[in-house]
């Protein structure tokens, strides 16, 4: 009877001590939330015509258009794109479409400015319109990978979603429109 009490007792003390280490601190879900998912939507221009700032072609107007459909029921939060003509029509159907403005980006940052985005839009979702060569690099700084390769010069079918949790690994999806 004797060892029954003080294994109770044991028991109970246990469970306060143990009680009492946890109280205050939060789990994961409590402390970032369970929505906090950042997901990025990366292209990279439509067809293009061939000049020094060329603008988009008719397969590539309808291209920007089909992307524009795709995201209409989307809530984007933002949409960034370089400060070429391109990658500028390219964005601008969808931008119109939720009343968005087109943000400029500068290429030649893009690391700094996948931090940028990462701390900024936290939980939110954000259109980036890009080139062959910053649109796989951009998912590669994004989700902390080099996986990602140059596209062709030819391809412009590519469409990555790189989603980015509060815990755990970035994710990086590859499509094709």
């Amino acid at each position: 009877m004797r060892l029954l009490k003080k294994l109770t007792l044991l028991l109970l003390f246990t469970g306060l001590f143990l009680t009492s280490c946890t109280t205050g601190k939060k789990t994961l879900e409590e402390k970032y939330g369970q929505d906090e998912v950042s997901t990025f939507i990366l292209v990279r221009h439509a067809e293009k015509d061939f000049d020094r700032d060329p603008i988009l072609t008719e397969k590539g107007t309808e291209r920007a258009e089909r992307l524009k459909e795709m995201l209409k029921n989307t809530s984007l939060d933002a949409i960034y794109s370089t400060d070429t003509r391109r990658t500028q029509l390219t964005a601008a159907p969808t931008a119109k479409e939720l009343d968005l403005e087109v943000i400029s980006y500068s290429p030649a940052e893009l690391q700094l400015f996948a931090k940028e985005l990462k701390r900024k839009f936290r939980g939110k979702t954000v259109l980036i319109v890009g080139h062959s060569n910053t649109t796989p690099a951009m998912a590669n700084y994004l989700a902390d990978t080099d996986k990602n390769p140059r596209f062709s010069e030819l391809d412009y079918t590519n469409l990555y979603v790189v989603t980015i949790p509060t815990v755990g690994k970035a994710r990086v999806l590859k499509l094709r429109f």
